[in-house]
């Protein structure tokens, strides 16, 4: 997808690009191709080749896209970028927001899951999220990234991030991961369905004066909250495709 895309460029909007498939521009190289295209000057038809170039030229860089498309537009990067994807999700304790007590971070690489827990391996997460060029969340945006950047002063994210919660959004998903998990097939495990943020701080509660079944039950929560992030990335990601290129 992300070849196939034109509103990074200055002055290109979802309707001009539409435009651009329509006429058989469906690539970077197809663009560069032409000798014209309807619509265009000389001049504004030069620009966006340059532009193009560029872009070629920073194919790799995920952070030059993220810094140039619209937040909501970062699902495009997903499949470029996806061997160097971490699905993140975080529980926490506290009075509220950013002065929370970070207990639990799941991170997962669409192979292997990391869960860092307060008092044990916690202070491991900040070197374990270099490894990535993009980030998938759901409402990371407003809660886990501020939350990690609060809790962990210099920490570095990726510059690319997708949050689920607006991505699926327009494509009319609304409510809380839990409400929108069912509509995509997802069925969590009997000893967590139903379980919530606030049960997860109460799990917490329960771990730290003695109950480590509690804490079994909050990893296994954390778990399907990241691991379930996958399956709707890639969901969401075939539905806008299918908006773009129907048929």
């Amino acid at each position: 997808m992300l070849k196939r895309t034109f509103i990074h460029l200055p002055g290109v909007g979802e309707r001009s690009e539409a435009h651009f498939w329509r006429w058989g521009l469906r690539t970077w190289e197809d663009f560069l191709a032409a000798d014209r295209v309807r619509g265009l000057g000389e001049e504004r038809l030069a620009l966006l080749k340059t532009g193009l170039e560029e872009s070629l030229a920073q194919e790799d860089n995920p952070g030059y896209f993220a810094a140039r498309l619209p937040a909501v537009q970062h699902w495009r990067l997903f499949n470029r970028f996806r061997l160097r994807a971490a699905y993140l999700d975080i529980e926490t304790t506290g009075a509220a927001w950013p002065f929370l007590n970070v207990t639990v971070v799941g991170l997962y690489d669409g192979t292997r899951l990391r869960q860092f827990v307060q008092g044990h391996n916690l202070q491991e997460f900040p070197r374990a999220m270099e490894d990535f060029d993009l980030v998938v969340t759901f409402n990371g945006a407003q809660f886990d990234l501020p939350v990690l950047r609060a809790y962990f002063p210099g920490l570095k994210l990726p510059q690319a991030h997708v949050d689920l919660r607006f991505v699926l959004a327009r494509l009319g998903f609304k409510g809380g991961l839990k409400r929108i998990e069912p509509r995509f097939g997802i069925q969590r495990p009997p000893e967590v369905d139903g379980l919530d943020g606030y049960a997860a701080v109460l799990l917490w509660h329960r771990y730290m004066r003695g109950d480590r079944t509690a804490l079994e039950t909050l990893l296994t929560y954390n778990r399907e909250d990241v691991l379930n992030l996958e399956v709707l990335m890639e969901g969401a990601f075939k539905m806008h495709w299918g908006r773009c290129f129907p048929g």
